[in-house]
């Protein structure tokens, strides 16, 4: 659940007392209920600031563009019930304007996924296993190496992962498929017999995907476990790990006077 700000608490706590209340009766809703945490010395005065900002009947000049209470003659606040046309659009205007940031955001991602999910399937095979390779080195294995063609076994890349106090030895296999040949069973079990034994990680990367049964083998008891990394996993690892992405930090402000 994400954070509420004081203004939306309070409405919170106005529908919880379900009357006309005062700012003071409000606050002690919310603390009874732990809807929002104060930081200021006297938060009872942010709070009847920020309800007064909020009131389609304040005549502040810094008021809020989103309306959310109304006050009556004795100084009770009572959440609005409707509220004229042109200050519902403003409203969701103001209160849709971070949703379509985040928006933006999930798109610029979604489309820089399917940018490198691109550039993979442009690679030759053995230009995948050596991305591969410097995928896994970024990622934080050591002593990555690829295998000299001819003599892999299946094995493409293989190095070392330090977890704890142990060094595991680990193998992958890199298959730079197209979309519709999905990984099958019978290609993990192979690998799977191809690192018994002498591996204690396995690491499945494939631009495609892999069929239900392939997921369903990929961890057995008794046999060495095998992880599973299709394009898009693959894409948002490097997304999240900062591997061959960079980001663009843009600030985005939203102001709280129970902060100043």
């Amino acid at each position: 659940m994400s954070k509420l700000t004081i203004a939306e608490a309070a409405a919170k706590a106005l529908s919880l007392i379900g009357e006309p209340a005062t700012y003071k009766v409000v606050y002690s809703k919310i603390m009874e209920h732990s809807l929002y945490k104060f930081g200021a010395k006297d938060p009872l005065s942010v709070l009847r600031v920020q309800m007064e900002r909020h009131s389609d009947s304040t005549s502040w000049s810094n008021e809020s563009q989103i309306k959310l209470f109304t006050k009556n003659e004795v100084g009770e606040f009572s959440l609005l019930s409707e509220s004229p046309a042109n200050n519902k659009e403003e409203q969701v205007k103001t209160t849709n304007s971070l949703e379509l940031v985040h928006q933006l955001a999930n798109k610029l991602k979604q489309d820089t996924i399917q940018r490198i999910i691109d550039h993979l399937y442009s690679l030759e095979p053995e230009e995948f296993e050596f991305f591969c390779k410097r995928f896994l080195d970024r990622y934080g294995f050591e002593n990555m190496q690829v295998t000299q063609r001819g003599r892999d076994g299946g094995i493409d890349v293989h190095g070392q992962l330090e977890v704890g106090i142990s060094m595991l030895h680990v193998a992958a296999q890199c298959k730079r498929y197209k979309k519709t040949n999905k990984v099958s069973r019978p290609d993990i079990d192979m690998f799977r017999g191809a690192i018994q034994g002498e591996y204690q990680q396995g690491i499945f990367i494939t631009t495609s995907s892999f069929t239900k049964e392939a997921q369903d083998s990929a961890f057995k008891r008794g046999c060495v476990p095998i992880v599973l990394i299709d394009g898009e996993t693959l894409a948002e690892i490097m997304i999240e790990r900062g591997i061959g992405v960079s980001t663009s930090h843009i600030p985005i402000y939203d102001f709280e006077l129970d902060l100043v």
